[in-house]
């Protein structure tokens, strides 16, 4: 048999070689399958980071607060949804930035979207089972960006390397600023808040542009690593000590990076954030979400552009109601004061209920009111749906300003099988407060604002009827009481419900005081109380005029 003569692609196994030698590699053909395989890989990669698309993203992280604020348009009442509100990245300090990227990225602005070496360092850990079982980060900004924003949570090798692609693709086609931007308004910070923005409002009480002080800076870039742990540092002495040492990583990592002096460094102290109230919608805040709520709904059925409760509650709104806080806290102050006087050992004195309401006389603008102790615990608001008979006294107050053939119209209803009327403190408000405006009756609100994305998207405009087209009628003689320009107080016979009312600087304000039986249905006289209903209420009214007048 003839010598095989044919030139062989790869020497291998290897001729002239005998034995296990026969069976070894060259180094040769070992180099070159190497680098076969790394420019496979390569060019695999770049195939795959040519074609993958960067997915929409996830519904969670588009979902925002909205937030409910009192009439100055910048007072927070509260919000509801996920508190979320995006802000632009010049509206985040440049040592908030700085923070952060010294917390979470000190090579954000020059890798790729993926760091090779926290890549190989996850890698190595995740081989050795280092890290407790589960898949390690590694992660940049970037990757964290896309892991919360397109992706998912899950721990998988498939869910990591579709990570990489798109956070690869992603810094190819987007800026670091937009990216870091981005990043900053979708991560989680505990405390209920979601994005930079309503982090710094929970931790400090200052909006993210407040927000220069390279401590509370680094305490919030510090919380970023894991938010759930450190929101117990109030309690848990660890949980403490690791945040603190997390805070001086961040403002070393700032010294480092020159953004920070030595200096500076050493005047800081450790910041201690705002006490933690993590229920929005208890005492007076959820009566005032309901009654903007429910006005947003009578808003939509008559105009369908109005966002109604249900939009609204899926958030990115912020709704700017006519309530003002010192309104609002006065009727809260003046109710207390007078309720801490009743003796709870008393039956007459339990179960005692009062709702009071003021209204602008020139546009309708609820202004202030009570409706309870707290919505949490009661969550029918005594201010706006106890609708009770008015009395002799008030009666005739309330049909000297609003005609028979317009009780309907300003929420007044007869007593049915009775010529009583009836109607809630908020509606008598209102009613009486058309005196003070040429006896033209404005509709109540409580909205007076919608914005989206920082732009109004609705404003309100007072509706009113001039109940007098002659303008002529005849006041029923008002009580006078100086300083106040008018006011009228009575009861019903069998003394279930006691009414006041004031006039006072272009404010009505009326009141009412029920009490109900220990099962609550119903109601019960109000004879027998500590200090008398009527001077009770009465007290209740003008300490809260005398207040806000102030």
């Amino acid at each position: 048999m003839g010598k095989d003569n044919r030139v062989r692609l790869i020497d291998y196994p290897r001729q002239n070689k005998r034995g296990v030698r026969r069976w070894l590699p060259s180094w040769k053909l070992a180099l070159g399958t190497s680098a076969t395989l790394v420019v496979g890989l390569v060019a695999g990669f770049v195939v795959a980071v040519a074609t993958v698309e960067i997915p929409k993203p996830n519904e969670d992280a588009l979902q925002q607060a909205t937030i409910f604020t009192y009439a100055d348009a910048s007072t927070q009442i509260t919000h509801i949804g996920t508190n979320r509100r995006p802000v632009t990245f010049d509206q985040i300090p440049l040592v908030m930035r700085q923070a952060v990227l010294a917390a979470e990225d000190r090579t954000f602005y020059s890798d790729p979207g993926v760091s090779p070496m926290g890549l190989l360092r996850a890698l190595k850990n995740d081989l050795t089972s280092s890290g407790g079982g589960n898949l390690q980060g590694g992660s940049t900004i970037t990757q964290q960006f896309v892991k919360n924003y397109y992706l998912n949570q899950q721990q998988t090798f498939s869910r990591k390397l579709n990570e990489i692609l798109v956070a690869v693709k992603l810094d190819q086609v987007e800026s670091k600023d937009v990216i870091l931007t981005d990043y900053l308004n979708t991560i989680f910070f505990a405390r209920g808040a979601y994005g930079i923005e309503s982090a710094s409002l929970a931790y400090f009480g200052l909006d993210i542009t407040q927000l220069t002080d390279p401590a509370k800076a680094a305490y919030i870039a510090a919380v970023i690593q894991s938010p759930y742990y450190y929101a117990t540092a109030d309690k848990d002495p660890k949980a403490l000590k690791a945040l603190q040492d997390r805070w001086k990583y961040v403002l070393d990592g700032m010294v480092a990076e020159h953004e920070l002096s030595a200096q500076q460094r050493a005047t800081l102290q450790f910041p201690t954030p705002i006490k933690y109230e993590p229920d929005d919608m208890g005492g007076m805040n959820g009566y005032m979400v309901d009654a903007a709520m429910q006005n947003l709904d009578r808003l939509h059925e008559k105009d369908p552009s109005v966002p109604d409760s249900n939009a609204v509650g899926r958030g990115g709104y912020t709704v700017v109601t006519t309530f003002r806080q010192d309104y609002m806290q006065a009727a809260k102050n003046s109710v207390d004061e007078r309720m801490s006087t009743l003796d709870s050992n008393k039956p007459q004195d339990r179960n005692v209920h009062i709702g009071m309401a003021s209204v602008d006389d020139k546009t309708g603008a609820v202004l202030g009111f009570y409706g309870g102790p707290d919505y949490l615990k009661q969550g029918f608001n005594d201010a706006f749906s106890a609708a009770g008979p008015l009395g002799d006294d008030v009666e005739k107050a309330l049909g000297s300003v609003v005609p028979t053939d317009h009780y309907q119209d300003a929420g007044i209803d007869y007593i049915p099988g009775t010529r009583a009327l009836a109607t809630t403190p908020l509606r008598a408000a209102a009613a009486m407060s058309s005196m003070g405006n040429g006896y033209q009756y404005n509709q109540p609100y409580e909205v007076s604002e919608i914005l989206q994305n920082g732009q109004v998207i609705w404003r309100a405009q007072p509706q009113s009827d001039n109940f007098w087209n002659n303008g002529d009628t005849t006041i029923a003689p008002v009580r006078q009481f100086t300083p106040f320009k008018s006011s009228i107080s009575g009861a019903d016979v069998p003394k279930w419900w006691a009414w006041s009312m004031i006039d006072y600087n272009g404010v009505t304000t009326a009141a009412n005081m029920f009490a109900t039986p220990p099962d609550g249905k119903g109601n019960r006289a109000l004879l027998g109380m500590t200090g008398g209903y009527d001077s009770n209420l009465n007290h209740v009214l003008y300490s809260y005029v005398s207040d806000i007048r102030k």
